[in-house]
């Protein structure tokens, strides 16, 4: 049987309680539930799970997480209204129509790459 559909995805973080507030709070995911230094997000159906760091080196590599910004206006608008900080301007990476797929990066508190994309109507 072929992988499919990704069932988790794992981030480390050096303080669990300000992962929580940042995931819960800023990004608005549904915390699921907090055990044993570890705690659970639902992502649209795909778990979250933020833990604690084992390690004392640089968390930061090269995987990004995407999130899906459904209404890209609204969604960028809530995130900047929780205090979220975009690292820069959107990106558009195609135009198709009179839309354009952008994406618009920012980090959480570990410095753990994440972006909102999705399908816009230009301003």
């Amino acid at each position: 049987m072929p992988l499919g559909k990704i069932a988790q995805i794992a981030l480390s973080t050096r303080d669990l309680p300000k992962a929580v507030a940042f995931y819960r709070d800023v990004v608005g995911l549904k915390l699921l539930f907090e055990v044993s230094g570890m705690a659970f997000f639902d992502a649209g159906g795909t778990r979250l799970m933020i833990g604690a760091a084992h390690f004392t080196g640089d968390l930061q590599n090269n995987t990004y997480i995407y999130f899906d910004a459904g209404d890209w206006y609204e969604t960028e608008a809530a995130l900047t209204a929780r205090g979220l900080k975009f690292e820069r301007d959107a990106e558009v990476v195609q135009r198709e129509g009179s839309k354009e797929h952008a994406l618009r990066f920012f980090k959480d508190p570990d410095g753990n790459a994440l972006a909102i994309m999705g399908w816009r109507t230009p301003k």
